[in-house]
């Protein structure tokens, strides 16, 4: 508790003076991050919070129109973005040391940091700011830092990115408070598969999840994993493939593999664990040739990692 209230102190003690005229004009339902508090003077202009969601941190110079190739860590867990506005008094660097050495303070240790052209040109194209489209075409004095900390409440990871705009400097805030997702809020059921099936001949099991980048099975694949062996109990003269998909990260080759690996593990979990017989099943990966969603945001990349049964 006491590393968690020396970051918001010192923001704090910067911005009272004038947060209560600030917070007229930030955005509506938006608030200050409990871990970092705003710069002075600064207003939200956008908020988006996410109780749930992927997030890559970058952990590199981005060069515009290669952001992919990028440095990142793959992170999950409550996501938070912020944009403010801050003062035109205000300078880029003030602003980017005062969270630096307010970061320190608390207990976060460096991840990376860069300033001015070593940041690359391809920044504010990294951030999903619709609203705010003028950000994007910013590189002047321009710095960013991506800092964690592990506490007993778990891991925090931010990402500040700071940069002049004919308004004054702007201050993209992201937080991540890397947790497990809450499971069983959307359930797969045997009676629901049957019907997929009757009705498409093959049926979609977004409730499989993998760790990031590899072919193992979180715990919370359980549930699904049963409904499908418990459907085909039911259904002893049916083969099916197990199909596995991805999203476009790493490329087509890399991820032709991961999707087949991911699939035979659902074979083997089917097989070895719930007496599925192994002629019924065949395990097929298919890259990322098949889309349901955008692989250009984090949100379709998440729809697009799934497993598909089909009928053979």
């Amino acid at each position: 508790m006491k590393k968690q209230f020396s970051i918001v102190l010192l923001l704090a003690s910067l911005a009272y003076p004038c947060l209560l005229h600030a917070q007229d004009k930030d955005v509506p339902n938006s608030s200050d991050h409990p871990l970092v508090s705003r710069f002075k003077d600064a207003f939200i202009r956008f908020y988006e919070l996410k109780n749930f969601d992927t997030y890559a941190l970058r952990l590199g110079p981005i060069q515009r129109g290669s952001e992919d190739a990028a440095k990142k860590q793959e992170l999950e867990g409550k996501v938070t973005r912020i944009v403010y506005q801050a003062p035109s008094t205000a300078s880029c660097l003030e602003i980017y040391r005062n969270y630096q050495q307010a970061l320190q303070k608390a207990g976060f240790g460096s991840l990376f940091q860069c300033e001015l052209d070593d940041c690359g040109n391809g920044f504010g194209y990294n951030y999903p700011n619709d609203n705010l489209p003028h950000i994007r075409t910013f590189t002047n004095q321009q710095r960013y830092l991506a800092m964690r900390r592990n506490d007993a409440t778990g891991t925090q990871f931010v990402g500040i990115y700071t940069v002049q705009t004919h308004d004054g400097p702007v201050i993209r805030l992201d937080v991540v408070e890397a947790q497990a997702m809450k499971t069983e809020q959307v359930t797969v059921s045997p009676a629901q598969i049957k019907s997929d099936f009757e009705k498409t001949g093959k049926a979609v099991i977004e409730q499989i999840y993998f760790e990031s980048g590899r072919a193992v099975l979180k715990p919370e694949s359980k549930p699904a994993l049963d409904a499908i062996a418990k459907f085909l109990k039911e259904r002893g003269d049916l083969k099916v493939f197990v199909v596995g998909h991805t999203d476009s990260d790493g490329g087509f080759d890399f991820n032709q593999q991961l999707s087949q690996q991911r699939a035979q593990t659902v074979v083997n979990e089917l097989t070895q664990k719930h007496g599925i017989a192994a002629n019924r099943l065949s395990a097929k990966g298919v890259s990322y040739l098949c889309p349901v969603a955008a692989n250009d945001t984090e949100a379709g990349k998440a729809k697009n990692r799934r497993v598909e049964l089909v009928k053979q």
